[in-house]
């Protein structure tokens, strides 16, 4: 393992961060990236893993997040350059070579929502055909774009001083209408327009009830014993069962791992250690390299048949292999150059470690 401690101390010395590191929240990180990879090439029957690990990435992405802007009220430019620093130019760089190869060789004429696609609107424009079902591997880049939603959302609640030290409000009750909002599209659906299901005012309620919590989780932690965030992990996985009560993924576990990741810093060492294996951490460094690129292999390899035997594990090995190049010589890379390039604040309470995020 002293092999994968040297490739993980480089890995995660990348890039400038807002926060300080903490493994097992890579770990936890690795695990999301590692649950849609099992949907997706080894699928689990009667369990719908793969939106499970999405939602694992939204409920960390609020808590870090939140405190970044709310807590460390890190300035709002530094802010953005890092999430465009890490987000923007692999994300260009996969969805230009999709576009072209869809040009080139005629595979379907979504490259002419190219505009859509890369300003994060492709949820919403056109209507029809909707995200996931556009001729191209893009039907991932939904959850991009309800993450880059949710930053700009953020960016409001900064500004709104009548919120300032209680911005957990709007964002808790926002959360809890997201909620009540999917249940009158899935109750009246010609009331939305379109596939309601990954639009932002529906998904992002994992993103918001975490951001919300977080701020208030230290007036409850005394109270909480160390196995509490256990019990609500494993009754969050099973809200997506297929034996589950109906709509028990959108209604209960925003609830249930928001409070799960917020408190991973009182769970049991062991848990903490589990969660920061070499492996997990790696997976969890390499993670948005191989969200994007993993997606090609499941489209064209497994998702509508396979194409060989054993073509599901191949390509889940190839997607981590992709990923891993992506890292190193696309995200990583130019993440260095623009964050390097980025004038770090005078202010002391701004000089601190980021975390990658």
């Amino acid at each position: 393992m002293t092999f994968l401690k040297i490739i993980l101390n480089d890995a995660s010395s990348h890039g400038k961060s807002e926060l300080n590191r903490l493994s097992y929240l890579d770990g936890w990180r690795g695990l999301a990236i590692s649950f849609l990879l099992i949907e997706h090439f080894l699928p689990i029957q009667g369990l719908n893993i793969g939106r499970m690990g999405v939602d694992l990435f939204f409920v960390l992405s609020g808590m870090l997040m939140s405190n970044i802007l709310f807590v460390k009220k890190v300035n709002l430019l530094v802010f953005y350059k890092h999430r465009i620093s890490r987000i923007f130019p692999v994300f260009f760089i996969y969805l230009s070579i999709v576009c072209i190869a869809s040009y080139t060789l005629k595979l379907s004429n979504e490259h002419e929502n190219y505009l859509y696609l890369f300003s994060f609107l492709r949820s919403y424009f056109p209507v029809s055909p909707d995200i996931w079902n556009t001729g191209l591997p893009v039907g991932h880049f939904w959850s991009l774009n309800v993450e880059e939603h949710y930053y700009i959302f953020l960016s409001f609640i900064v500004f709104i001083k009548i919120f300032k030290g209680k911005e957990f409000i709007p964002l808790i009750l926002l959360g809890i209408g997201a909620i009540l909002l999917h249940y009158v599209y899935e109750k009246y659906p010609n009331t939305s327009s379109g596939f309601f299901q990954l639009k932002t005012e529906i998904v992002a309620s994992h993103l918001l009830l975490s951001s919300g919590y977080f701020l208030i989780k230290h007036r409850l932690e005394r109270f909480i014993a160390p196995w509490v965030p256990i019990l609500t992990f494993f009754l969050g996985i099973l809200c997506y069962s297929k034996d589950a009560l109906s709509g028990s993924s959108w209604v209960f576990s925003p609830f249930l791992f928001a409070f799960t990741v917020n408190h991973l810093n009182i769970t049991p060492k062991s848990v903490q250690q589990a969660l920061s294996n070499n492996v997990l951490q790696l997976l969890g460094v390499y993670s948005y390299s191989i969200y994007l690129w993993q997606q090609p292999f499941y489209y064209y390899g497994v998702k509508f048949d396979e194409l060989f035997p054993f073509a599901g594990l191949l390509f889940l090995f190839s997607s981590i292999l992709m990923g891993i190049i992506s890292f190193y010589y696309i995200e990583n890379p130019i993440r260095r150059y623009l964050n390097n390039r980025i004038a770090r604040p005078s202010s002391s309470s701004y000089k601190i470690r980021l975390h990658n995020n």
